[in-house]
């Protein structure tokens, strides 16, 4: 177990080195969970009412295409607390919701941080697309 901590901090500490998280030390919210194998109908005033039956959700979120604007079939349900999350996570998993069983789990994202990195391919390639037409 002790070796397993050592070596999840040395991936978090590359992630830092790389850019990819703002801290080694950041961890995941508690109050978010991860909803999968949604139907492609389903929007994310569905899963709010759904989901709302355990406490107060701050945001619902059914994650889509950027082109087509198709749903992906994932969504992020943030709860009000932390109680009314676990209690999701334990009563909805499994659940069919518009004729598909879905799966629930804890966030495990920290982009709600809204880190941008130190760079990327797409800022590389936007900055680059810029310079070449002008």
């Amino acid at each position: 177990e002790i070796i397993a901590d050592k070596e999840a901090k040395a991936r978090a500490t590359i992630l830092e080195m790389v850019g990819d998280i703002p801290d080694a030390d950041i961890a995941p919210p508690e109050n978010v969970l991860f909803v999968c194998k949604l139907n492609p109908v389903t929007c994310d005033d569905d899963l709010e009412i759904i989901f709302s039956r355990f406490g107060p959700v701050v945001t619902c979120e059914v994650i889509k295409d950027r082109v087509s604007g198709d749903s992906l079939q994932y969504a992020f349900v943030e709860f009000a607390d932390r109680a009314a999350c676990e209690q999701a996570y334990f009563k909805m998993d499994n659940v069919l919701i518009d004729d598909r069983r879905i799966h629930v789990d804890f966030s495990q994202s920290v982009s709600k941080y809204r880190w941008k990195g130190r760079g990327g391919w797409r800022c590389w390639k936007t900055k680059n697309m810029k310079r070449r037409k002008g």
